[in-house]
């Protein structure tokens, strides 16, 4: 019998661990891994449901929230030549299909809307919002796993993206606001289009999340398709002037700010209302490409992140095998994994009318 070794919380030969190491990042990313399901069960047996704070509802239509930048990521991320709108919408997953991993694995969710028109959508006959009915409607029809949802407003449509918003807490019940400056082609820090929207989300008591760091979107493309960086760039100053113009609102910088690691950390030292979570890359490549996360999420700021799986871009199941293989700091994962997210978004919950009983229940401090 080959010799097992331990990884993080695993143990498993080299062999298996070769071979799972590979099969994590074959799709189609909908179907989890036999294997791999078995293994995330059994490390997680006893403990509450995993929550993932940022997952995207990429299903056969809502893929289509990307538009012709897919293709682009398609190639980025998995490799992939000539492909075409036509093989996406095959190889995306129904709505039933986008929820069963999730069921299977033990794991709550809370999708995101999308909504950047403005930019997007100009001579792209692809690009179609993923609508913040959308999201409400996967809440509302699998509530066992889609626990609440994150809206999506254009912050170029002024009067009506300020509508929306009231919209969203006021009707929806939605949990917060999500943007992509990137894609949405604006600045945090804009003080007459994005400020009233911080505005009123600090006085509806809505969270928001702020992509930071590189974003693969249009990644390899010429001109990256005319989208800029820098909108995602500059945390010092963007998103540190919002977290201090407005204290009473609670930020959430997506990702892993990979090109500004340094600055993402500080600003999430220094202002207590903002925080961070870890989707978008896969964790093996956390102490190399964002050593300041890395070191800072195992010490001083373990409180401050929540889980994150970008899927399904990235599989659910491979990126709960790779967090359970890290050499996390003892209690850290379980932080991360939901005693931080109860902690953070605790009050938020209760305002949308989620029952968080089976986390509350196992966390003394709450």
């Amino acid at each position: 019998m080959a010799e097992k070794k331990r990884y993080g919380l695993l143990e498993m030969d080299d062999e298996t661990k070769r071979k799972l190491d590979t099969d994590i990042k074959r799709q189609p990313f909908h179907r989890a891994h036999p294997e791999i399901k078995e293994i995330v069960k059994e490390a997680r047996k006893g403990m509450p449901r995993i929550i993932d704070v940022h997952c995207h509802p990429y299903t056969k239509e809502g893929w289509r929230s990307l538009g012709k930048f897919r293709t682009y990521l398609e190639a980025y991320l998995y490799g992939k030549k000539n492909v075409t709108p036509e093989l996406v919408t095959q190889e995306s997953p129904t709505d039933e299909e986008w929820v069963l991993p999730f069921r299977e694995l033990g794991v709550v969710c809370i999708p995101t809307a999308w909504s950047a028109e403005t930019m997007m959508a100009p001579g792209d006959p692809l690009y179609m919002d993923n609508t913040n009915d959308f999201v409400v409607s996967l809440r509302d029809r699998f509530p066992d796993v889609v626990i609440a949802a994150w809206g999506s407003v254009d912050p170029w449509k002024g009067k009506k993206a300020l509508e929306e918003v009231e919209r969203c807490a006021k009707k929806l019940k939605l949990l917060g606001m999500k943007f992509q400056q990137v894609g949405q082609g604006f600045s945090v820090a804009d003080k007459k289009i994005a400020y009233p929207i911080w505005d009123l989300c600090q006085n509806l008591g809505m969270p928001v999340k702020f992509h930071v760091g590189f974003t693969g979107l249009a990644s390899g493309s010429p001109g990256g398709m005319g989208l800029k960086l820098k909108y995602t760039m500059t945390i010092i100053p963007d998103v540190d002037d919002v977290a201090a113009d407005f204290p009473k609102l609670k930020i959430i910088m997506l990702h892993h700010a990979e090109g500004r690691d340094e600055d993402a950390v500080l600003v999430c030292r220094h202002k207590g209302n903002v925080y961070r979570e870890v989707s978008g890359m896969w964790p093996e490549y956390y102490e190399v490409n964002v050593p300041r996360m890395w070191y800072e999420m195992n010490r001083r700021q373990q409180d401050k992140y929540m889980f994150g799986s970008e899927y399904n871009l990235f599989p659910l199941d491979g990126i709960l095998y790779q967090h359970l293989q890290r050499d996390y700091r003892e209690g850290v994962l379980e932080k991360l994994f939901w005693k931080n997210t109860i902690r953070i978004l605790g009050e938020d919950f209760e305002r949308v009318g989620v029952n968080f009983k089976e986390w509350k229940q196992n966390l003394a401090e709450v």
